[in-house]
């Protein structure tokens, strides 16, 4: 039995204590470690508050901590803890993210590029062909499309995945002894075999509720580079998905469509509200995320042709900030600058209408 695994069960079980609280404790101490230590070394610990101590020390909960075990043994169930390298590297950066994924499937949880597809599970006629006609036309760019396996656009999504070949991950508001709804078990099972994966931070055995929906929508949003919303009324779950990754920092992209069409009303009020960026097809979204089918920069120019066509100092500087980074946010490239953010504003808009630089969704910048 995996000792280790066993304590980072427990972990997930505690009463009161999530993950954003055990996080900062978990830097310093294994899990064995939180539940072994003596109390007085744990009551010195800089920043542990000793009522931890006593919901830690009172646990007993061991035999639903084996019954885990077994279950994980027995279907092969993979594990990712927060402090293993398996573990997603995208979701880590995110403070509320689980302590203990499981997992079940072959997919690259750190693969290079990772798009969430999101939508209502009552689309359209035009949501589905939307879909469909997206993910075909990024079936050459090796994108991972993530979304929850419910009804509608993420179901589309995920089977146009795999008819296009392209790895899918989807993520689970319940454990990995059951399917949510029952009618796509066989969608699920094909995930797994055509190198996808499904995965949740849920214990098998645990009632699928309604507060486990918003927890699976931040595990998709913190999984991805980007979330692209299909079709969602204005109080659908895809846009908690949607602020969620915009809270995280991370491109959301939205379908627009007509101002009656309820079915457009959510997509409308992000892209009103400045927290997604609208796209018409899939182009849209490789060129705003820089991804290509052969990895090549987006622009033709060569960074020596950019800092020829810059026409002042500041733009040069500018220019070689940005050079080989992703992108850089607002806030950094002032930080490095030192400059007041009116010359920097200025500088910014110059050279983007220039077409040296791209302006991102959250006030990020990259080279064009």
């Amino acid at each position: 039995m995996n000792s280790q695994l066993r304590y980072q069960i427990a972990l997930t079980l505690l009463p009161g204590i999530g993950p954003a609280r055990l996080r900062p404790l978990l830097l310093n101490l294994t899990p064995e470690q939180l539940f072994q230590f003596p109390f007085d070394r744990l009551q010195n610990m800089v920043g542990f508050n000793p009522r931890f101590i006593d919901v830690i020390r009172s646990f007993d909960n061991w035999k639903r901590v084996d019954e885990e075990i077994k279950f994980i043994e027995e279907h092969k169930i993979d594990t990712y803890f927060i402090s293993d390298e398996k573990y997603p590297t995208r979701l880590k950066e995110c403070a509320d993210a689980p302590l203990l994924l499981f997992g079940k499937g072959n997919a690259d949880l750190n693969a290079k590029r990772i798009l969430a597809v999101v939508g209502t599970r009552l689309n359209t006629d035009l949501g589905k062909k939307f879909t469909n006609e997206l993910i075909e036309s990024l079936q050459f760019s090796n994108i991972t499309i993530v979304s929850g396996l419910a009804y509608g656009i993420d179901s589309i999504a995920h089977m146009q995945a795999l008819q296009q070949q392209l790895p899918t991950i989807a993520v689970l508001a319940h454990g990995l002894d059951r399917i949510y709804p029952w009618v796509n078990r066989n969608l699920a099972r094909q995930i797994v075999e055509q190198e996808g994966a499904l995965l949740t931070e849920c214990r098998q055995g645990e009632k699928t509720d309604n507060y486990l929906f918003p927890r699976r929508n931040r595990i998709v949003a913190g999984l991805s580079d980007a979330t692209l919303v299909i079709e969602s009324d204005e109080n659908g779950g895809s846009l908690i998905t949607a602020s969620l990754a915009w809270g995280y920092n991370r491109t959301v992209f939205a379908v627009p469509g007509r101002p009656s069409d309820k079915k457009s009303s959510g997509c409308l009020q992000l892209i009103k509200n400045q927290k997604a960026q609208l796209i018409t097809g899939a182009h849209d979204i490789l060129y705003w995320m820089g991804w290509t089918e052969n990895d090549a920069p987006v622009s033709n120019l060569t960074y020596d042709k950019k800092l020829n066509r810059a026409t002042t100092n500041d733009e040069h500087q500018i220019l070689n900030l940005l050079n080989n980074q992703d992108y850089l946010h607002i806030e950094e490239i002032q930080q490095k600058t030192e400059w007041p953010l009116p010359k920097l504003a200025a500088t910014l808009l110059n050279l983007s209408l220039a077409g040296l630089i791209v302006s991102l969704p959250g006030n990020r910048y990259r080279l064009e």
